[in-house]
């Protein structure tokens, strides 16, 4: 007999002598007892397994994966619900897909938590876009983070949003070499569109300007042009309704 074997023999004798023993004792109250005073710890494991075995379970069963992943920094956002809902019908994702849109973030005195964080979405490459407001445009165009909207988007889309691209020079250090690279990046100024009001957009002050930027490696690229095209079908705002 291997050890195996004698293991599971010695595991099946335990397993048997237990339940006699649980049926010599006289009342429920009685059998009840002996189980959980020698069986209480073996009970929390099995019912933590259980539940964490059927919430893994509902995790993937109810996952969807990002199909476009943006973020707003620096800004109030109220309406995120309506405006993923009709951007996840625009973009026309799947069953099992959807698009995201995390607000709640601001520099200030949480920037290196929000630094950090932001970071992380990049290294796990799912940062699309961005909306945010002058001062996120200035700490990205140091980074030379933004993607170059002029190559980016199809002439049609260009030609509509042109005037409102924003182009700015910011100058790098690479820390290793020392080597200085200066480059253009460009943004789209959103105060004069409907999405600055169909997402409620507000910023420190009612002159702020409000803007979206596509990351230079965007993983989704295909939706973050469906973006700029979803930007462009709800159209620009009435002059009263401008986010000036």
């Amino acid at each position: 007999m291997t050890e195996q074997e004698k293991e599971r023999q010695s595991v099946n004798k335990t397993f048997k002598g237990e339940i006699k023993k649980i049926k010599e004792l006289k009342g429920f109250k009685a059998k009840v007892g002996y189980i959980f005073d020698y069986y209480t710890a073996h009970i929390i494991f099995i019912a933590i397994a259980i539940i964490v075995i059927v919430s893994l379970i509902l995790h993937y069963k109810n996952r969807k994966d990002d199909v476009l992943f943006g973020i707003v920094l620096n800004l109030s956002c109220d309406n995120i619900e309506t405006f993923s809902a009709d951007l996840d019908e625009y973009v026309g994702v799947g069953p099992k897909e959807e698009t995201f849109l995390e607000r709640g973030l601001f520099m200030g005195q949480y920037s290196n938590e929000v630094e950090q964080k932001i970071v992380m979405y990049i290294v796990a490459h799912q940062l699309d876009y961005v909306i945010t407001d002058e001062a996120g445009l200035n700490h990205f165009g140091k980074q030379h983070f933004w993607r170059d909207l002029r190559e980016l988007l199809p002439a049609d889309l260009y030609e509509y949003f042109k005037d409102d691209i924003i182009v700015r020079t910011f100058t790098k250090t690479d820390e290793d070499t020392g080597e200085t690279v200066t480059k253009e990046q460009t943004i789209l100024r959103i105060n004069d569109y409907k999405i600055s009001t169909a997402l409620e957009l507000v910023g420190y002050d009612d002159i702020s300007s409000l803007y979206v930027g596509c990351y230079i490696y965007p993983p989704h690229e295909e939706n973050v042009i469906k973006l700029f095209e979803y930007i462009r079908s709800l159209g620009k705002c009435d002059p009263e309704e401008s986010a000036e």
